[in-house]
């Protein structure tokens, strides 16, 4: 069996939940810190994963890894080797394939449905989800759609929400990765909580952790239906 490939971008940003579904069907992956490790050639792999980070896809001077990055997802998608890019993944594809990623005039941090589009009814990535995703942001930046791309998921404050690229090839602005380990990190850890209170304030902090009990279950539902289409787009269910 092929591995997968998964490219990490930040310590605090893992595969997380994903992980954890992989191990439960025995799918080997094989993760690498786009920081400090080389990137290997795609095409051994049997899909590719980007995760997020809060790295901005535009700016190759700070961040001048992204650039062989965004030349890895070039090669991905010419090779039709099926791509589910993650947050920043998701702008690192966008951006590859020449569409604009740019700075919002806000962050959308928290627990948020984003609705499912005509195009995603008949897409196997959504099938099995009630017409919508409950998902969780974390994101200053959003991404135009690539010419040629099928836009599948909206939200009211961010429209830009999933898209498709060829057969094989997803771009998603939200985060899926989400474990209660991870999630516990991002609203409690220090400087990371201080950091999430410095974006949003103090009571939309206190919303997001009260909504933990509320809307995760419903969270990790619809991300396991959707992980799991990945696989079997991907051949490995």
């Amino acid at each position: 069996m092929k591995h997968i490939l998964v490219l990490q971008h930040a310590w605090d940003v893992p595969i997380g939940y994903l992980g954890t579904i992989l191990q439960e069907h025995n799918i080997p992956y094989h993760t690498v810190n786009v920081e400090t490790e080389p990137l290997p050639n795609p095409t051994p792999y049997g899909a590719i994963i980007v995760l997020g980070g809060s790295q901005h896809v535009y700016d190759e001077t700070s961040y001048p890894y992204l650039i062989e990055e965004k030349a890895l997802i070039r090669k991905t998608v010419e090779q039709d080797i099926p791509y589910l890019g993650i947050c920043l993944g998701g702008q690192l594809l966008a951006h590859a394939l020449g569409a604009q990623v740019k700075r919002e005039a806000f962050s959308e941090v928290g627990f948020f449905d984003v609705q499912l589009t005509q195009q995603a009814s008949t897409d196997p990535l959504f099938q099995g989800l009630p017409g919508y995703q409950k998902v969780f942001h974390w994101h200053v930046d959003s991404f135009d759609l690539p010419v040629g791309a099928v836009l599948l998921a909206t939200g009211e404050a961010v429209h830009n929400q999933a898209f498709r690229y060829g057969m094989r090839a997803y771009a998603l602005q939200y985060h899926i990765e989400l474990s209660q380990e991870v999630l516990a990190i991002w609203l409690y850890h220090p400087e990371i909580k201080q950091s999430l209170i410095d974006t949003v304030g103090i009571d939309a902090y206190a919303v997001i952790v009260a909504d933990q009990s509320r809307y995760y279950t419903t969270y990790l539902k619809h991300v396991c239906i959707q992980f799991e289409n990945f696989l079997r787009i991907a051949g490995f269910m």
